[in-house]
């Protein structure tokens, strides 16, 4: 997925839909430029990106290298935002949830559908769905995907 170590930094951006193989280039374009020049208070950060299953944009940072600070990663906040802008795309919306059926097809939906979902037994605990709130390249590859029983999706559906 990324090509850094596992202690690196990582942020999940994930698509509000799927997204198609041109907008996948688009976003691979600018977010490969955007790397190559990614620095924190003028060093640069050594960085690596990736886009899994048409709907979520990885980007890590090696912080033994170079550790990221607020304003780098408002800075790649900002471009995520811009792409988004142009594509019509929201990477920022956390109450999308994607989860895999039986068959590990990847399905989107909002909070409510998913809860709906859960009620109705179409979805369980032990449901895969996709935590994209891991910090590291360790966590991505250990807990990236997980059973809705041990995320944080049952917390915010208790309070529902």
């Amino acid at each position: 997925m990324l090509n850094l170590a596992p202690h690196s930094r990582v942020w999940i951006y994930q698509a509000n839909k799927f997204l198609t193989e041109d907008q996948q280039k688009t976003i691979s374009d600018e977010i490969s430029e955007f790397i190559k020049g990614w620095a924190s208070h003028g060093n640069e950060l050594y960085g690596d990106f990736s886009i899994q299953h048409d709907l979520f944009l990885m980007v890590g940072a090696d912080e033994s290298k170079s550790p990221t600070s607020g304003c780098s990663i408002d800075s790649l906040t900002r471009k995520v935002q811009e792409i988004g802008d142009e594509m019509k795309i929201d990477f920022f919306n956390r109450l999308n949830i994607a989860y895999e059926d039986p068959s590990t097809k990847i399905h989107l939906v909002s909070l409510g559908e998913f809860k709906n979902l859960m009620s109705s037994d179409t979805i369980t605990g032990q449901t895969t769905v996709y935590n994209n709130l891991i910090e590291t390249v360790a966590d991505l590859d250990e807990n990236w995907r997980t059973k809705v029983k041990d995320s944080w999706h049952t917390n915010i559906l208790q309070i529902l």
